[in-house]
């Protein structure tokens, strides 16, 4: 069942004629008229929001406190990204713009009782807003909010865009989201590797005579393209803006040091600018310590479907752990993880156990599966939690505490008994 809240207005009869015409179970209020506490109660699957009623975001603010949320599916104004971007803040997983398209609010819906389900299966996951994307970019974090608000922001228009971020971190993923949500979804997504030998081959064709109209052009790791393709791709940008035509859409990934290259000389201060019309800085995991349970159920849903595995979830304990790890490979590192765990665990959840088996501490990846006892093991993930949360506030003995709970001298207590050897810098 879905839960349809906008004004009785021509804009709800479109809306309610169209899930009548698709099959899809609804009932239909004004959202003034709803009390969020017994909306979770209700029996509905998801929630479709009309941001055009003056009420939508009193609405999510006040269901924002609530546990048990139900997922929702906002449907906005394109003229009105401010509405758009505060119910991203408030918690809503999804917003299809007016005029909206059926398959597009047919999918959203689809993800909305999907990340329920999932939301249902991990139910011991910590609690917190969360944001998903159609295209599967995942956010729970304030500065990932941030970056998935920029994103549908700048994917409607032609601008350039730079993706600056380290390896691992997703920037090919906010490239294709930004293709998939703008209005050049239906043409190609180029992706060009400028490290590898081959962007001469791929990228040279495009800048002379042989362009794609309406592609969106992905150059990872631009700080690495030839000096001469420099030039002839400056000359295309600049070009291409005098023309007017924006044939080809360019949207660049970088190291977080590109600019050091660009005061160095290495890379070229015209082509930088041309660019980074639009510059979207994606923070490392380690920083968004929110994301990763989030993402390891995601990332181990995925991998279960993908290698015909038994679905499987995380524990709470097996989360938490997960959570203060420093992930110096990004998302790519989870990723992989959970492709382990996803295979080589037989039971339906992924404990604590079986992650610190599998997970790199230190640069060196545990093998096989668990071989102690369970006290044994328990002990070692104190140890390990610990030392791992004490590694992610970086020796903050403060911060470290009130993320364990505990008193800050009984945190030196902790350290002493497990033999941990940190230099605490408070």
């Amino acid at each position: 069942m879905i839960l349809l809240l906008a004004p009785d207005t021509p804009d709800r009869k479109e809306l309610a004629a169209f899930l009548t015409e698709r099959d899809q179970l609804f009932t239909a209020m004004d959202p003034y008229t709803v009390d969020p506490s017994r909306v979770a109660k209700s029996g509905v699957a998801a929630i479709l929001l009309d941001l055009g009623s003056s009420d939508a975001i009193k609405f999510l603010k006040k269901y924002a406190g609530h546990e048990n949320r139900v997922p929702i599916v906002c449907i906005a104004d394109r003229r009105r990204a401010a509405a758009s971007a505060e119910a991203l803040r408030l918690g809503a997983i999804d917003i299809v713009a007016r005029p909206f398209r059926g398959d597009d609010v047919i999918a959203a819906i689809a993800n909305a009782r999907e990340f329920g389900a999932i939301a249902g299966q991990a139910s011991d996951a910590p609690e917190g807003p969360v944001e998903v994307t159609l295209d599967g970019m995942f956010g729970a974090s304030p500065i990932m909010r941030d970056v998935l608000a920029i994103v549908r922001r700048v994917a409607p228009s032609r601008c350039t865009v730079l993706i600056v971020a380290e390896r691992g971190s997703g920037r090919e993923m906010v490239a294709r989201t930004i293709h998939a949500q703008g209005p050049r979804q239906q043409h190609p997504f180029i992706r060009i590797a400028c490290d590898d030998g081959t962007s001469e081959a791929e990228l040279g064709p495009l800048l002379n005579g042989s362009p794609r109209p309406g592609a969106t052009v992905y150059l990872d790791n631009v700080g690495d393209l030839p000096m001469d393709l420099q030039v002839r791709l400056e000359d295309y940008l600049a070009a291409d803006a005098r023309r007017g035509t924006d044939e080809m859409r360019f949207v660049a990934g970088a190291q977080p040091r590109f600019f050091e290259r660009v005061d160095r000389g290495t890379v070229r201060r015209r082509l930088a600018d041309a660019l980074s019309v639009v510059r979207i800085d994606l923070p490392p995991l380690r920083q968004r310590a929110q994301d990763v349970p989030l993402l390891a159920m995601h990332f181990l849903k995925e991998a279960c479907r993908r290698n015909n595995a038994p679905l499987k979830t995380f524990s709470r304990s097996a989360l938490m752990l997960l959570g203060a790890l420093p992930w110096p490979g990004n998302a790519s590192e989870l990723r992989s993880l959970c492709e382990r765990v996803a295979v080589l665990v037989p039971r339906g959840v992924v404990l604590l156990e079986d992650v610190l088996a599998h997970v790199r501490f230190d640069g060196v990846e545990a093998l096989g599966g668990p071989k102690e006892t369970l006290r044994d093991a328990r002990d070692r993930f104190e140890r390990d939690y610990v030392s791992a949360v004490l590694q992610q506030h970086r020796g903050r003995m403060g911060a470290a505490a009130r993320q364990l709970g505990i008193e800050r001298t009984n945190l030196y207590r902790k350290i002493r008994q497990l033999n941990i050897r940190w230099a605490g810098t408070d």
